[in-house]
Order: structure tokens, then sequence, then C-alpha cells
């Protein structure tokens, strides 16, 4: 009898994975879709201004969005965070790559606390002109400004306006220093001597 109830219970598994798993798989990312679309919609009714054509890719946060404003054929590519405290501007047929960090508020590292005072900020509007392109994991300090056509590769740290058609980036990598070659020499041959973990 156990024998039967075994080869029904593995029957009855193996139809669940086969058949009703990818279902239910390829619903979830139905639902999860419709979700984020509606959360977008949502969303660009909160930002100060947003024209036409305005597209997010998948996940995407924005704080105070009432201080963001998004002209025609912006992009923003998932994972983006815009801080709009101090406000963003983001012109025309602008491109945002994936993990953008657009902040506009920094602590203000005069106040009368050490290290600083969690809730005194310094709000420091940022623009980013028309046709610029923000390649993946850039990251955008409060107040700057950056001219319309530009290029930012992907990596940089945004420190200072950019002009208008500039190509930036925080390239070529420099070296900072050497790690002490007999100590890591010393640590590669004891890792190489010990068996392989299972």
């Amino acid at each position: 009898m156990k024998q039967i109830k075994d080869k029904i219970t593995n029957k009855l598994e193996r139809l669940f994975e086969q058949r009703l798993v990818p279902r239910l798989i390829q619903w979830g990312e139905y639902l999860e879709t419709k979700i984020r679309r509606y959360k977008h919609l949502e969303l660009k009714g909160k930002l100060k201004f947003c024209g036409s054509g305005v597209r997010f890719k998948r996940d995407i946060r924005i704080d105070n969005p009432q201080n963001i404003s998004l002209g025609n054929k912006v992009y923003i590519g998932p994972d983006v965070l815009l801080d709009g405290r101090g406000g963003i501007t983001i012109g025309d047929n602008t491109t945002l790559g994936f993990n953008v960090v657009i902040l506009s508020a920094n602590h203000d590292y005069q106040s009368n606390g050490l290290p600083y005072e969690h809730n005194i900020y310094i709000h420091k509007p940022v623009v980013i002109g028309r046709n610029v392109w923000i390649g993946g994991n850039v990251l955008i300090i409060p107040g700057v400004s950056i001219g319309d056509g530009a290029i930012v590769a992907a990596g940089t740290v945004v420190t200072a306006n950019v002009e208008p058609l500039a190509i930036v980036g925080n390239q070529p990598i420099r070296t900072i220093k050497y790690r002490d070659k007999e100590h890591y020499k010393r640590l590669a041959n004891e890792q190489e001597s010990q068996p392989p973990s299972e």
C-alpha cells in the first residue's frame, strides 16, 4: 500500500513540477510586469513635471518626486535612485543607465553635531540637459549641472559641472598602492597546500 501511495505522490509531484510550476512562473512574471507598470504610472503622476514618452525600466526609486522634472522621451534604466530633495531636472531625450544615483541633498558637515546632524541637509539642485547619455553605475552629487549632449562614462562619480558635448569619466584608473608581496605569496601558498573542501 505504501508503494502505491509513494508512486502516486511521485507522479503528482512530477506533474506539478512539469506543468503547473512553469505556468505559475509565467503568471507571476506577468503580474510583476503589470504591477510595476501601475507603480510607474502612479509615480509619473507624482512628479513635478513628466513629459511624454518617459520610460522606466524595471525597478526605480524616486524620493521627493514633487521636486523632479523629466523632459520628453527620458529613459531611466533599472535600479536607479533619484533623491529629489533639492530638485532634479532632466532634459528631453536623456538616457540614464542602470544603477545611476542622483543626489540633490547632502548632510551639512558644519552642523552642530559630530559627525553630523542626521536631519540637517544642504539642498542643491541637479540639472541635466537634453540628449545626455549617463552610463551605468554613475553617481552624481548635489549641485552638478550636465550640459546638453554630454556623455558620462560608466562608473563615473560626477563631482563638477560637465560642459555641453563633453565626454567625461574617471579614467584612466590609477594605482593607489600595492599589497605586501611577501604576505600575499605566503597566503597564496597556504591556500594551495590545503585540500579542496567538499
